[in-house]
């Protein structure tokens, strides 16, 4: 692999110059960055990145921390949040924590050095004062720090009217809603729950809230669950849940011998494309993955340039996307 010394010396320059040239702070001759330009690509050299990033005091890359990357909800947010950094001239380094205490820690103490810019944070297992306490630019997803770290969010109440609305209108009067065993003071995405039951409840329509940790089970497991779930409780006749588990529940109805939607009723909440995996199209809350993550990347952005946010708790909109699997 040729080096910055094999580069200058084809070019007949000293390697400072190269360097300079490289980022960008060279005052040379158009002839003399020709035959730099050139040398470069007869040896077929590669810049550093990380070392370039280095002396600039910028490695041009955002970190995005995740539970899973497995996890539907995450690749396809990942997805888009790396489209977004590349139009916009940063990289994106993605790190699964395995929803480990233990490994988010260790990642955190890594990014904190010059490897990277700044990191969208889609995990919550740290304390508070850990995330106050890192030194570069956040943005959380989901989870609240404090009034000072920027939070990107759906607007998860609407989201749980929504589904309230038409487990209403399925006439549906025993919800069961799947949740996860969070910190729910913090984590926003909780507020659905709130709002269904609130509802719900409002309309004399019994619920009942099943909180499992969302990573426990691969699609095997969420379909014993749900087997189990609706052989014990045969009167629920909707469902609220993520989209793996909601299909999993489609599954086992059918296994069952229950129909759908004519006796139960599923919303899956998240609305990514696991919910339209099935023959039959799963009504869903649809969350915008894409918005969201034009939305943390912009806010990223001005917290690299050192702009003054105008809100730093910035919540996007959600739709109701009607399936064959409510009435």
């Amino acid at each position: 692999m040729s080096s910055i010394r094999d580069v200058a010396k084809k070019a007949n320059v000293a390697a400072c110059t190269v360097s300079r040239v490289l980022n960008g702070t060279a005052n040379v001759s158009p002839e003399t960055r020709m035959r730099i330009e050139q040398a470069m690509k007869e040896l077929n050299y590669i810049p550093n990145e990380l070392a370039r990033g280095m002396f600039k005091q910028k490695a041009g890359i955002v970190a995005m921390l995740v539970p899973n990357i497995r996890h539907p909800y995450f690749s396809s947010l990942a997805t888009y949040i790396e489209d977004e950094l590349y139009k916009n001239g940063y990289k994106l380094m993605l790190c699964s924590t395995g929803d480990d205490i233990g490994r988010e820690k260790e990642y955190l103490k890594i990014l904190k050095s010059n490897i990277v810019d700044g990191v969208i944070m889609g995990v919550n297992n740290q304390k508070p004062e850990d995330y106050q306490e890192f030194g570069k630019p956040l943005v959380m997803l989901d989870y609240y720090v404090d009034d000072k770290i920027p939070l990107v969010v759906s607007d998860h109440c609407a989201g749980g009217r929504l589904a309230a609305e038409e487990f209403i209108r399925s006439g549906c009067k025993y919800v069961l809603h799947i949740g996860n065993e969070a910190d729910t003071e913090r984590v926003i995405s909780y507020e659905s729950h709130k709002a269904l039951q609130e509802v719900l409840s409002e309309h004399g329509i019994r619920s009942r809230e099943l909180d499992i940790k969302w990573n426990t089970f691969d699609f095997q497991g969420y379909l014993e669950l749900a087997m189990l779930i609706l052989e014990k409780y045969p009167e629920i006749d909707g469902i609220m849940a993520a989209d793996m588990p909601a299909c999993a529940f489609l599954k086992a109805a059918y296994k069952l011998g229950k129909k759908v939607p004519e006796e139960l009723c599923i919303v899956s909440y998240d609305g990514t494309y696991v919910a339209r995996t099935n023959v039959v199209e799963i009504t869903t809350v649809h969350q915008s993955l894409k918005e969201i993550g034009k939305v943390s990347v912009d806010v990223m952005l001005k917290l690299l340039a050192g702009e003054r946010l105008k809100e730093n708790y910035v919540r996007v909109g959600v739709e109701i996307k009607k399936g064959e699997t409510t009435k």
